[in-house]
């Protein structure tokens, strides 16, 4: 028996190049942000449920403690700064900066160091690190000052995370040559 003979052109199947194409690869989902979220979900509830860092807060408000926090606030320029937070969730970051506010109300005025009215920015830049810092400490079991070092480090970026990141720039940058590029029509 022989098969009939159908032209490239007849046929339903598309023509294979000679050269061997990579199998695609499947994803795994990156685990590394949920794992972030659950560990600073621990810091968030130890800081405002727990009420874990109150001692340790109004410790440093009474200028009992020293604090490199309240140390570099109280020597740096009176314009506002920009601070990087650690918890990466909006949500978290209003629970605790919420919580802090009462903490820092709670306290007399007068045992407040020159914060000059900056309220806002003297929770962002004293208080919330403090708080951050002490609830990593206590939750993860380290010493202070590696909780300190781990809080400037900031949190460990996956790879996908990184590549992720860098395509969501580019890809705006992208859009906003092409809103320049092409005029609107009206």
């Amino acid at each position: 028996m022989s098969f009939p003979h159908i032209s490239e052109a007849d046929s339903e199947e598309p023509s294979f190049e000679a050269t061997p194409t990579k199998p695609a690869k499947k994803v795994l989902p990156d685990r590394t942000r949920a794992a972030r979220d659950k560990a600073n979900k621990k810091i968030v509830e130890f800081i405002v449920k727990a009420r874990g860092a109150d001692e340790h807060l109004q410790d440093i408000l009474k200028s009992k403690k020293p604090s490199r926090w309240l140390k570099e606030f109280l020597n740096a320029p009176p314009y506002l700064t920009c601070i990087e937070t650690y918890l990466e969730d909006d949500s978290q970051q209003d629970l605790v900066v919420d919580y802090l506010e009462k903490v820092y109300q709670e306290v007399n005025a007068e045992l407040l160091p020159r914060v000059n009215g900056n309220n806002i920015k003297f929770i962002l830049d004293v208080l919330f690190p403090e708080a951050i810092i002490y609830a990593i400490s206590a939750v993860d079991r380290i010493d202070y000052k590696k909780a300190e070092e781990k809080y400037i480090r900031g949190p460990l970026l996956s790879q996908r995370e990184r590549l992720i990141f860098e395509e969501e720039i580019l890809e705006k940058k992208r859009k906003q040559r092409l809103q320049q590029e092409t005029p609107f029509a009206l």
